[in-house]
């Protein structure tokens, strides 16, 4: 009876042994489509930030081309009143 006991335990063992492999490597693959899943995700972020950085910069300079037109046409009105000034004191 020992010899079938011995058998038992050693098959069960063996059983437990393969259960956990299987298990580990279940959480293995879930692990690894995970990371996959956290690399497209930070490179769609990535990709969303740079196309935003563009974005701002692109209204960033519409934001100055504005201010250089307007101070460009307050200079131009400024240049045009001081000659006017010098030409009436004369």
């Amino acid at each position: 009876m020992e010899a079938m006991e011995g058998g038992i335990s050693n098959s069960t063992a063996t059983g437990t042994t393969e259960s956990e492999l299987e298990a580990l490597q279940r959480e293995h693959e879930e692990k690894n489509l995970k990371i996959q899943e956290l690399k497209r995700q930070i490179e769609l972020t990535k990709n969303r930030l740079e196309k935003k950085k563009k974005e701002v910069t692109e209204e960033q300079m519409g934001g100055f081309n504005t201010l250089s037109n307007k101070y460009n046409s307050l200079r131009e009105e400024y240049n045009a009143m001081l000659a006017e000034k010098l030409r009436e004191s004369k």
